[in-house]
């Protein structure tokens, strides 16, 4: 009679047991961290440009156990009074965690600390997966002495602008290229994409952007109509006049610590009536422009 075998059905459950849960481990680990869909009006925290890929969140838990007989301070209502416990007393508060950021972080607003020095606080865009919503907090990251941290930038912005040269094109030979100077003002809306670097000099925190923009500028502009202004048409001027013109102008621009070099593709449109004699009415020009970020040179 043949005894039938028995197995040992431990070892297969418990092999199959780690393996799914490797397999779930891996699956957790490999999950992207999803956040809201905002692209604009935020900053970046990439892992490769950082320098620095570890944030500080406070997820983590810690339990005390304060024993019977301790006398505690306790403040309520702007009041300050001592009571002793009676029973042995597990508390449970909030620890920082070290987080490793392994992919890029979009970020509401970064602030750095004005208490310690290379202490940059971060509020990141909402994440919208379930495992990550302890991540739905402040962290901050510590930048070491003498070491640096970059970030992104890209946002909107309305800013006053002024045009004070133009170079203008010749016009079928007869007229030669020349620069003239007219008084322009007006508005532009640009995107705009920053570097911001932070360092730590161990006494105080250095900042320093780099970017650039693109975007649509207009607004209003005065120009002197004479005889060499007027030259391409037939009006006689005996006295200088002035003339009202509209001007819109896409362009582009580079910033350096806060100075912007700014450059211009744009048009003049005459809108009082004297302005159909002037030379350049509706014509291409380009503009140069130098100026400033007065908030970025602030900070």
């Amino acid at each position: 009679m043949v005894k039938p075998i028995k197995m040992n059905c431990k070892i297969p459950f418990l092999f199959i047991l780690f393996a799914l849960i490797s397999f779930t481990s891996c699956l957790y680990g490999q999950q992207n961290q999803e956040q809201r869909k905002k692209h604009v009006g935020v900053y970046t925290l990439n892992p490769n440009v950082l320098h620095l890929n570890k944030v500080y969140m406070p997820i983590g838990t810690k339990k005390e156990l304060l024993k019977k007989g301790w006398v505690l301070t306790e403040k309520k209502v702007g009041l300050e009074y001592q009571r002793t416990l009676v029973n042995d007393t597990l508390i449970t508060s909030k620890q920082d965690s070290l987080i490793n950021v392994v992919q890029k972080w979009r970020l509401e607003n970064i602030t750095p600390s004005t208490t310690e020095i290379g202490k940059i606080y971060l509020n990141p865009v909402y994440f919208t997966n379930d495992f990550d919503d302890k991540l739905n907090s402040i962290g901050y990251i510590v930048i070491p002495v003498n070491e640096k941290a970059t970030f992104t930038h890209t946002y909107t912005r309305w800013s006053a602008i002024t045009i004070p040269f133009s170079i203008r094109p010749a016009i079928n030979g007869k007229l030669r290229s020349q620069v003239t100077s007219e008084f322009k003002i007006g508005t532009a809306f640009s995107l705009n994409h920053d570097w911001l670097i932070y360092r730590n000099r161990r006494m105080e925190m250095k900042k320093s952007t780099y970017g650039f923009s693109a975007g649509l500028g207009f607004g209003l502009g005065r120009v002197e109509l004479n005889n060499d202004s007027t030259s391409l048409s037939n009006a006689n001027y005996t006295s200088e006049e002035e003339g009202l013109i509209f001007f819109i102008t896409p362009g582009v621009g580079l910033n350096v610590r806060g100075f912007k070099v700014l450059g211009f593709l744009g048009w003049d449109v005459g809108l009082t009536k004297n302005t159909n004699d002037w030379n350049y009415n509706q014509k291409p020009y380009l503009g140069v422009g130098i100026g400033f970020d007065f908030w970025t040179l602030k900070k």
